[in-house]
């Protein structure tokens, strides 16, 4: 694409061949000698045809060819192979960069024209567009990367050869003289130069080699080019790494006029909550700590995406303690009795919570279905670690934490003592959906709890009884209670269709009469998500959402019969073709 220097010097002979005395003496249009003169003139501003790149129907033809013969029939067909090594070949998925063979060939075809130095000029042009556009976030073979390496290393060893050689037939094209100038972009590190005019939020640069190369905004160019911003601000010092933090996070989460694929954007993120691990100083930083979590994962749930994506403990522990805190302050915070902040009790688990190993929030039915935007964050944070609170006063909530050997359970109206247990001693398991205080899956048990009092001066008494019992609690009584598996018989091979036997929860129906509920109770919601597990129906509950059902996903009336009709008194509609759905009334 011509600069702004082409385009005014056109302007400047457009001017120039508008004057009378060329308009009234200019050669006949047509003349062969007058046009070869134009022909140059307009070359040497723009370029030649070696800008024109093939059509995708011509390359894949001549990489097709190319894969099944190993050989070209001309030069033609050799420059479109030559634009094609890093495209996947059609119905077949590969890519010729992805051979080291037939790459090796490809280059060998390529070198043996330099004798003819227009055609290895456009040939090189070709494997300068193919080593650009090549996409090194697709799935590939390790050969891949080490060709393209290989392909900028040849490209690099030419590039003065091929310069020379332009020089002497009369002025290199612009492109060509533009590589010469940004030879950085065939080395090992090729967009260093750019990153600082991108940390000062200026594009021109990069953009400006981007437009001449004809370089696409898909282009690794830029990914590298952004990934070197991140770099190039992770060395810079505390506080300037702190100044810049906003402002690489805006580009990361997409709020600039650049974009960065996802793989770019976690790696990005991995790199700046590394670097903040490192800082003399470490605030909580509530945008990190939310961009970290969203593009990783729980740094306590998700430890392998952690130990893949980012490596390095300190940061993770720095942002588990971040998330930790959060949720702690959203407990007593958003959940407590008549939304009040308990300021007493969350000051108090604040200072516990590098000793919390693991936590559970198990919301009365107030919490889950608050429309509102805190909340919604609120259920958010706790994805994976939120359950439900069965219980007729949907205003109380519960927050049960793992502290060494122990159980230590919460709850969000005042007036509940505080329960601790050693794990093994609490007889429900955490990984149930729903939760009751004293009936199903109690939070209240009475064997082998110690109840805490929050009357008067408690905390100092808090601090002496947790200690006393994380020290007579031994490691052989950590380990947390789990429910057994429905037992599933074997199956019975039948000539006809039936379920297999399956010991099972029965949906509990409603007494005759009764009218369909408004709200689906939560023991019938687990009693229904118990009968489907073990055998494979399908269900999604997606009341959470505006205007959402629960859905049941059995599109066979004929099968299942008893716990079809179960669904139809507890008021599930069927839709044809889908399933049994569920909408609660407002």
């Amino acid at each position: 694409m011509p600069g702004p220097e082409s385009i005014g010097s056109l302007s400047r002979l457009l001017a120039a061949a508008m004057e009378p005395q060329r308009v009234f003496h200019a050669p006949v249009w047509g003349d062969p000698k007058a046009m070869s003169l134009a022909l140059k003139e307009v070359r040497k501003a723009f370029g030649s045809e070696d800008t024109v790149r093939p059509n995708y129907d011509v390359l894949q033809r001549a990489l097709k060819g190319f894969a099944q013969t190993q050989t070209v029939a001309n030069f033609n067909e050799l420059k479109y192979v030559c634009y094609g090594v890093s495209v996947p070949i059609a119905d077949a998925g590969w890519r010729l960069i992805d051979s080291p063979p037939l790459f090796q060939r490809v280059l060998n075809l390529v070198d043996a024209r330099q004798s003819q130095a227009k055609q290895y000029r456009r040939c090189y042009q070709g494997l300068l567009n193919a080593y650009l556009c090549f996409d090194k976030l697709a799935p590939s073979v390790p050969q891949s990367s080490s060709n393209w390496s290989k392909l900028g290393s040849f490209l690099d060893e030419r590039l003065l050869d091929i310069r020379k050689a332009s020089r002497t037939r009369g002025e290199p094209p612009n492109w060509l003289e533009l590589l010469f100038k940004n030879r950085n972009l065939l080395g090992a590190d090729p967009c260093k130069p750019y990153a600082r005019s991108l940390m000062a939020g200026d594009q021109g640069p990069l953009r400006s080699v981007c437009e001449g190369l004809g370089i696409p905004d898909s282009s690794w160019v830029w990914n590298e080019a952004l990934l070197a911003y991140i770099a190039l601000l992770c060395d810079s010092s505390d506080r300037a790494f702190r100044d810049g933090l906003d402002g690489a996070l805006s580009l990361v989460n997409g709020r600039t006029q650049l974009r960065m694929p996802e793989t770019i954007a976690r790696q990005a993120t991995a790199m700046t909550t590394v670097r903040y691990s490192r800082c003399a100083d470490r605030p909580e930083h509530i945008e990190l700590r939310d961009t970290a979590v969203q593009r990783v994962g729980s740094p306590w749930l998700a430890r392998a995406a952690w130990d893949a994506h980012v490596g390095n403990e300190p940061a993770r522990q720095m942002v588990e303690g971040w998330l930790k805190r959060r949720l702690i302050k959203d407990f007593f915070e958003l959940l407590a009795q008549d939304g009040g902040a308990d300021v007493r009790r969350l000051n108090y688990w604040l200072k516990w919570e590098p000793k919390i190993t693991d936590m559970w929030f198990v919301l009365g039915a107030d919490a889950r279905r608050n429309p509102t935007a805190p909340f919604k964050a609120l259920r958010e944070r706790m994805e994976g670690r939120r359950r439900v609170l069965d219980e007729p006063d949907g205003t109380n909530n519960a927050f049960v934490m793992r502290i060494g050997p122990l159980v230590v359970i919460e709850f969000g109206q005042t007036g509940n003592a505080c329960y601790v247990f050693a794990a093994s001693d609490f007889n429900t398991d955490l990984e149930a959906e729903v939760f009751t205080l004293n009936g199903r899956n109690p939070l209240k048990q009475k064997i082998n709890a110690s109840r805490l009092s929050h009357q008067g001066s408690w905390e100092s008494k808090f601090d002496f009884d947790l200690a006393r019992l994380l020290q007579r609690t031994p490691p052989t009584k950590g380990d947390l209670y789990k429910a057994r598996a429905p037992e599933v018989a074997p199956y019975r091979a039948t000539s006809g269709l039936r379920e297999p036997m399956v010991v099972r929860p029965q949906v509990t129906q409603p007494p005759v009469g009764m009218n369909r509920s408004s709200a689906l109770a939560p023991n019938i919601v687990f009693q229904i998500k118990s009968y489907c597990v073990p055998l494979g129906i399908r269900f999604e509950d997606k009341r959470d959402r505006s205007g959402g059902s629960f859905w049941v996903y059995i599109t066979n009336r004929d099968l299942h019969r008893t716990f079809v009709r179960a669904l139809e008194v507890h008021g599930f509609v069927f839709a044809e073709g889908k399933g049994f759905w569920f909408k609660d009334k407002n």
